[in-house]
């Protein structure tokens, strides 16, 4: 486990070095952000069937975690645009369904690759670097697959709301905001995104 740990760092600081806006962060997701990532996953599940589909699962930390808790391997879907992460993850989670391609065109990706019901997403896409017209794309497609209820678990390291207010205005989103994890490096806050019966 520790030679994998250390693969992945190392593979998630090369991309990084190479684009650094697009990675968000300069080591991947530790621990206790993965498990905070993880458990409120589970929670999120409960009355919903399908599958789990993580955004920017990069080397896997929390794809770890999300195993960890008990999510059966052929429920998740990990949405990868790196090919090079998406091999990594392809080496070494063999259970998930890996998805290369942009979190951008998720409906799409989704029906492409046979997924069709979802029971949560998870994301660690890094929404507050990205352009506005990306996160509009990424955020509505999300909620275009999710059912009416189920959630969107993002984590942010910015001291607002990851998905900006005129977004879940627009799509009469409800956000909830979990504890900052202050030993994650650099702190974090886990984000829950819900769309509410009308």
């Amino acid at each position: 486990m520790a030679s994998l740990e250390h693969a992945g760092t190392a593979l998630f600081l090369k991309r990084w070095l190479r684009r650094p806006f697009a990675m968000g962060a300069v080591v991947p997701s530790g621990p206790l952000l993965a498990r905070a990532m993880a458990e409120t996953t589970v929670a999120c599940m409960e009355g919903h069937i399908g599958h789990v589909i993580e955004l920017g699962a990069g080397t896997g930390e929390v794809t770890k975690a999300l195993l960890a808790a008990g999510i059966a391997p052929h429920r998740l879907a990990l949405v990868e645009r790196d090919p090079e992460l998406a091999g990594f993850l392809r080496r070494n989670f063999p259970g998930p369904q890996i998805i290369e391609g942009d979190a951008a065109h998720l409906p799409g990706l989704l029906v492409a690759n046979g997924v069709e019901r979802i029971a949560a997403v998870v994301s660690s896409l890094p929404l507050l670097s990205l352009p506005s017209e990306i996160v509009n794309d990424i955020v509505s497609g999300v909620f275009e697959t999710l059912p009416t209820g189920a959630a969107m678990i993002q984590f942010t390291y910015g001291p607002k709301a990851p998905v900006p207010f005129a977004q879940r205005d627009r799509l009469h989103l409800q956000g909830v905001r979990g504890k900052r994890i202050w030993r994650n490096v650099p702190p974090a806050v886990v984000w829950t995104f819900r769309k509410p019966p009308s």
